[in-house]
C-alpha cells in the first residue's frame, strides 16, 4: 500500500485553550464519545512525521503528541500560527484548528499537493477564506511577527499580506459541506451532534 506520509511538511493543531464563546476548552469537549481534537489528530497522524499541538493547556499532553505553549498569548489564533512557524524547521507547515472534527486526510493532502510557490494556501468557501485549515510557509514567520507588532491580528487581513493561493471548495467533492462546521458555541456543538 502506498505510504500516506507527506515528507518535509510539519503539522500543527491550534488548541489555544479557553474559548470565550464555548466557555470551555473546545478541543477537549467530547463529541460522540471522543475529544474533538482526537478527530483532527486521527486524520493528521498518518500524514505527518512531526505533529505538534500549540496550546497553553498541559492537559493536551494526554494525546501523546508534543505540546508547545503560545509564544504570544491572548491574541487568538494569530499567536498560535506565529508559534507554529517559529517552532517549525520545515519549509511548509499545515496548520489547523482543533475544532474541525470533519476534516479528512484527503482534503489535507489535496491542499499540500496544490501548494506550488505560494507562501500560504487556503480554502475559499463561498468567498470567505478559511485561515485555520491551510499551508503556511516558514518564510512567513518574520512578516507575521511584524503584523502582530502592528496589532494586525485578524487572520482574514493578515493572510492577504503574503503570496496567497486560494482553492475554491465549490463543486469539489473532497470538501463536503459539513467540513467547515467550526464548532464555536454550545449551539454549534449541539447542531453538529444532531446532523448525522
Amino acid at each position: 500500500m502506498m505510504s500516506l506520509k507527506i515528507n518535509g511538511v510539519n503539522g500543527y493543531i491550534l488548541a489555544g485553550g479557553k474559548s470565550s464563546r464555548m466557555g470551555t476548552d473546545k478541543g477537549l469537549l467530547l463529541f460522540e464519545g471522543k475529544a474533538m481534537i482526537q478527530y483532527v489528530i486521527d486524520q493528521m497522524q498518518p500524514l505527518f512525521d512531526n505533529l505538534v499541538i500549540v496550546s497553553n493547556n498541559r492537559e493536551y499532553e494526554k494525546f501523546g503528541l508534543k505540546v508547545i505553549p503560545d509564544l504570544i498569548k491572548n491574541i487568538g489564533p494569530a499567536g498560535g500560527i506565529y508559534t507554529a512557524l517559529k517552532h517549525s524547521e520545515a519549509k511548509l507547515n499545515f496548520i489547523v484548528s482543533c475544532d474541525m472534527p470533519f476534516i479528512t486526510k484527503e482534503a489535507i493532502a489535496f491542499i499540500i499537493e496544490n501548494t506550488n510557490e505560494s507562501q500560504i494556501v487556503l480554502l475559499e468557501n463561498q468567498g470567505k477564506l478559511e485561515p485555520l485549515f491551510g499551508i503556511y510557509s516558514k518564510d512567513c514567520e518574520n512578516t507575521w511577527f511584524e503584523l502582530i507588532q502592528q496589532n494586525t491580528i485578524k487572520l482574514q487581513d493578515m493572510v492577504l499580506k503574503f503570496k496567497l493561493k486560494t482553492i475554491p471548495v465549490e463543486n469539489n467533492e473532497i470538501f463536503k459541506e459539513s467540513f467547515f462546521n467550526n464548532i464555536n458555541t454550545k449551539a454549534d456543538f449541539d447542531n453538529a451532534l444532531n446532523r448525522n
